[in-house]
């Protein structure tokens, strides 16, 4: 059996999954190197994701950060004893360029992982662009999370090879988890008088990338009787965006729940008609692939990554801060869809497993 090592600073819901499908055919260790201070501003319950693990794992923060990037010979320790045949780094950072320069003595492929929206793959420094071109010449593949990055690289790379891997659960777990949520959502209906209404979810912290004042001014010239936006999450700005309720005459329009995980979050799923996303910059946003699943026709924003999930079928994507384009595609989106609990995923996370691991057999 093959060997994986993956260099990542914690594990999080959104690769946990891919790394228990790799454990079923590969042999499997995790390093995981992000610092306390790192750990401590996660805003997801990092042990309850530590405990769906299938694989071993190691936590290791000891040694000088450059940034969140650990500088330590415990990369070449672990690589040393487990002697890896595929090595999965993350992103274009030391863990990277320590497996690179190790590479001719351990004899092992390298793949990495590169987060980046297509507005952050273009907007890179020339310091950065001359590191990712660096890098990029001594792997073997790199996993992107948008076919528009995708595009881009291969572009400027030709003779390199970019999957196309998006931030995504199992599919398969994901929507048996939101199903047997059922009984909570059908109380938040009795709680919170939803019968009826057609719910507009957002789900996320309260900051100021994701843009939510443009989602309240939007929502508030399409509100009316028959629907709700609800707001799960909490963040810096709450309190700005009650004032902005407020002013916008939406108390009655807007149920903000505050952050929600588990069962009590994947209810809404269940429940919500669509789902939004409005950042102005956004890596991927992990929350537009588990409301898909949970059946949740979506409008997202261009600039965040996860817009690559969506196709005619499962939402709408507009151009971001504009909120004449949002408004319209939110109306559209509340007034032709009915809830139906069956995934509206363009591709299933088999699907795009079975494509990576072709490209690691290779």
């Amino acid at each position: 059996m093959k060997r994986i090592l993956i260099f990542h600073p914690y594990l999080a819901t959104y690769r946990v999954d891919l790394y228990n499908k790799l454990a079923d055919d590969y042999e499997v260790e995790v390093l995981l190197t992000g610092s306390s201070a790192e750990l401590k501003t996660l805003g997801f319950n990092l042990e309850k994701v530590n405990a769906k693990a299938k694989f071993k794992y190691t936590y290791y923060n000891k040694g000088l950060y450059f940034g969140r990037h650990l500088i330590s010979s415990i990369f070449i320790r672990t690589i040393k004893r487990f002697k890896p045949d595929i090595i999965l780094a993350h992103e274009y950072g030391i863990n990277t360029i320590i497996a690179i320069l190790a590479k001719p003595f351990f004899h092992y492929k390298l793949f990495i992982t590169c987060d980046d929206s297509i507005q952050m793959a273009k907007e890179y420094s020339s310091t950065r662009k001359k590191l990712r071109q660096y890098i990029t010449k001594h792997i073997n593949g790199e996993l992107v999370v948008s076919k528009e990055t995708q595009s881009y690289l291969s572009d400027i790379f030709p003779k390199k090879n970019f999957i196309y891997f998006p931030i995504i659960q199992n599919d398969n777990i994901l929507y048996e988890n939101i199903i047997k949520s059922s009984q909570i959502a059908i109380g938040y209906k009795d709680k919170y008088h939803l019968h009826n209404k057609k719910i507009l979810l957002y789900v996320g912290r309260f900051v100021e990338v994701k843009n939510l004042p443009l989602l309240l001014k939007a929502y508030s010239q399409i509100a009316n009787k028959e629907n709700i936006l609800v707001m799960v999450g909490d963040g810096m700005l709450k309190e700005t965006l009650k004032n902005l309720i407020k002013e916008l005459k939406l108390e009655d329009q807007v149920l903000m729940t505050g952050a929600l995980s588990g069962e009590q979050l994947y209810a809404w799923y269940y429940l919500a008609d669509v789902f939004t996303l409005t950042s102005t910059r956004e890596a991927f946003g992990a929350v537009v692939n588990e409301a898909l699943v949970g059946g949740c026709f979506a409008v997202v924003s261009d600039h965040a990554g996860a817009s690559t999930l969506i196709n005619k079928e499962n939402g709408y994507v507009f151009e971001s801060g504009n909120c004449n384009d949002l408004k319209n595609k939110l109306q559209k989106s509340l007034d032709k869809n009915t809830k139906q609990h069956i995934s509206k995923m363009p591709k299933s996370f088999n699907d795009f497993y079975a494509d990576l691991t072709l490209n690691f057999n290779n």
